[in-house]
């Protein structure tokens, strides 16, 4: 295994440890944040001038 593979589960046993073992609770978590952060991307590209990335837009494929 490599090095970031190890951190990843690193990161995802803190998560649940940090949710008592609920896994529901973690992943309920996760969508929410994701959720937002989905919304603050829409936000931006909104207020994102065409010329300011070359005409380039984040691709939402949201289907929340």
């Amino acid at each position: 295994m490599n090095e970031t593979a190890l951190k990843h589960d690193d990161d995802v046993e803190r998560l649940i440890a940090e949710h008592n073992g609920d896994v529901q609770a973690a992943i309920e978590i996760l969508l929410s944040e994701r959720s937002f952060l989905i919304k603050e991307l829409e936000y931006a590209s909104l207020a994102m001038g065409y010329g300011f990335a070359r005409g380039w837009k984040p691709k939402l494929t949201s289907k929340s």
